[in-house]
């Protein structure tokens, strides 16, 4: 079993072609929440993450996942691309809260867990979340969850949170070295055989639930132009009361004028 975190950055080999084609940047995950679809690679990134190239690579192009790299067969890279364009990464379901159908808060999702044989979703890793951290540190004593959320349970997923059953969470979490070494079982009892290529073709047994978060800025975007008419008719009845202030002045200023006049002739009649 490995972490979903622990794979970004790490290098991916063309074992075909012995050629490095880059990074892992990030991890592409089926609709369906237990699949890994695919990989996103840079090359020639810098250390601020601009520049380079970037490839998407299919799950079923995946050999192997090993300490240092993953290797993938460059002849089978080309199959299914299309599709992972639109579908969610990693980063969609990091920061969900996680809610029992109790009413239990049980944390928030930072990780995912991947059994590095075939590609398999195992769970969502629950993570304290920021805030519950800060609390922590000034109450120790405050009760902490630790543990995973099964990838194949009844999950309800919204916008930011996701509904659980209440056995869902799992304490603890599974060894991080079992995937690895169970595929390195599996490669000496059939050296031919593609895991990744079989979990990644096989069809989905429960409906779609995850999507990219990418999808509902629109929705957003169409509910704001209303603010910009809203302070443009605040402003009109400022403007009347300014033009009101400008014009006292101009009714003001003949009555100015006629004093000027009646009292000139008594100046002359003075002198």
């Amino acid at each position: 079993m490995i972490k979903g975190s622990q794979l970004i950055g790490r290098a991916v080999i063309d074992m075909e072609a012995a050629e490095r084609l880059g990074k892992i940047k990030e991890i592409i995950v089926q609709r369906d929440g237990e699949r890994i679809a695919g990989f996103v690679v840079v090359h020639g990134e810098t250390i601020v993450g601009t520049g380079g190239t970037r490839q998407m690579i299919p799950a079923s192009a995946v050999y192997s996942i090993g300490p240092d790299a993953m290797t993938v067969r460059g002849s089978a890279m080309k199959q299914g691309l299309a599709e992972l364009e639109n579908l969610p990464r990693m980063s969609d379901i990091i920061g969900h809260k996680m809610v029992t159908r109790s009413g239990r808060l049980l944390g928030v999702i930072d990780d995912m867990l991947i059994n590095g044989a075939d590609g398999t979703v195992v769970g969502f890793v629950v993570g304290e979340g920021v805030r519950n951290k800060l609390e922590n540190i000034f109450n120790p004593q405050r009760p902490k969850t630790h543990g995973y959320v099964r990838a194949d349970a009844d999950l309800h997923v919204g916008k930011d949170l996701i509904v659980v059953p209440d056995d869902a969470l799992m304490q603890g979490e599974p060894s991080a070295h079992e995937g690895e070494h169970r595929t390195a079982t599996e490669r000496t009892d059939a050296a031919d055989s593609h895991p990744w290529e079989e979990r990644a073709l096989e069809e989905s047994t429960r409906p779609s639930i995850w999507r990219r978060r990418t999808d509902t800025p629109s929705r957003a975007r169409s509910e704001t132009p209303a603010e910009p008419g809203l302070k443009s008719e605040t402003a009109r009845p400022v403007e009347n009361y300014r033009a009101a202030e400008e014009a006292r002045p101009e009714t003001s200023q003949p009555d100015r004028e006629d004093e000027a006049v009646t009292t000139a002739p008594k100046d002359q009649s003075q002198a």
